[in-house]
């Protein structure tokens, strides 16, 4: 997967990032309760980031964006 290549990545940069990954197929309740409708799905509190390729540039401005509790402009 992708994202999580990219998300291994950058644990490093963000040490407080913690990965959780649901398998929609098993679980999908949970899934939907926590709004993914797409995979892959990054959630950060009440903010997703979802789509069928997301660039490493995608994924790292949106930890950023976590990070610092800006929303996007």
């Amino acid at each position: 997967m992708l994202v999580r290549r990219a998300l291994d990545k950058m644990q490093p940069e963000f040490p407080d990032l913690e990965i959780e990954e649901i398998d929609i197929i098993a679980h999908p309740r949970t899934a939907w309760k926590n709004s993914v409708r797409m995979i892959p799905t990054l959630v950060c509190g009440e903010r997703r980031l979802s789509g069928i390729y997301l660039s490493s540039s995608q994924v790292r401005s949106f930890l950023d964006q976590c990070r610092t509790g800006r929303d996007s402009a």
